[in-house]
């Protein structure tokens, strides 16, 4: 994997596999979301359309990006995590689309927000792992996998490190780098991973497995080897569905 950014305006591979995922991430967060800080200044149409987008459902990308545009620039006002928060959120939606559409001339300066959104969550919550998380994500664009990349993943898992709706976005996001990670970094994770197995997310963790690097997917399936034999089975049967096939000591009865 580079770790340069491609030509102008072209995801690097480490994104693309995420960007279908992400659709999936949306739903899950819901779980979370209603543990999230609340606020008592907060206009209930912008809260309303985040708490529709954790749920998975879509909107044109126009509007969500005229929604927010007032948006910028008031990182020095009152701290608000969950305006904050859901202002992150959509914006990841917004920078998600622009990738999906090839949206060429939208694609840099959302990313951009991304990362301007995510910086002034952290000065509100300098230990939110989400914000974290979303800085890793700007910077997997914009820079590749480099220390930049490294330092903000680790804060993330040094925060958030087993926050089950963080989990699902970054569990894809940092086992496709495969053996850039240091082992401390693999090691979370192929945590990651763990935590949604055993959380009996077996779609979730099938769709993981697919996007990791080959390199870590033998180790993502040891760590299901204590498990009983029924939720190893039911994590064959999502793998199948994703068109896979597996050869693994703990699954010997992968290929009928």
């Amino acid at each position: 994997m580079s770790r340069r950014v491609e030509a102008a305006g072209h995801p690097p591979p480490l994104l693309k596999p995420v960007l279908i995922f992400f659709q999936v991430v949306l739903a899950a967060l819901a779980i979370g979301w209603i543990a999230l800080a609340g606020s008592t200044i907060f206009q209930p149409s912008f809260r309303q359309v985040a708490d529709r987008l954790v749920r998975g459902e879509t909107y044109d990308t126009g509007g969500l990006r005229r929604l927010i545009s007032p948006e910028a620039g008031q990182g020095g006002g009152l701290c608000d995590l969950k305006r904050r928060r859901s202002a992150l959120l959509i914006q990841l939606r917004v920078a998600t689309n622009s990738f999906q559409n090839a949206d060429l001339h939208a694609v840099d300066g959302d990313v951009m927000d991304v990362s301007t959104r995510a910086r002034e969550l952290l000065q509100c919550s300098p230990t939110d792992g989400f914000a974290w998380l979303a800085m890793y994500w700007a910077e997997i664009y914009r820079a590749g996998f480099g220390p930049g990349a490294v330092s903000y993943l680790t804060q993330s898992y040094r925060f958030a490190p087993h926050e089950g709706w963080i989990q699902l976005f970054r569990a894809p996001l940092a086992l496709r780098s495969g053996n850039l990670l240091s082992e401390s970094l693999r090691q979370a994770a192929l945590a990651d991973f763990d935590d949604i197995f055993r959380s009996r997310l077996y779609a979730s963790a099938a769709l993981i497995y697919k996007s990791s690097a080959a390199d870590l997917r033998t180790a993502l399936l040891d760590r299901t080897c204590d498990s009983p034999a029924e939720p190893r089975a039911v994590l064959l049967h999502f793998l199948k569905e994703q068109g896979l096939s597996i050869r693994h000591r703990c699954y010997p009865d992968a290929d009928q």
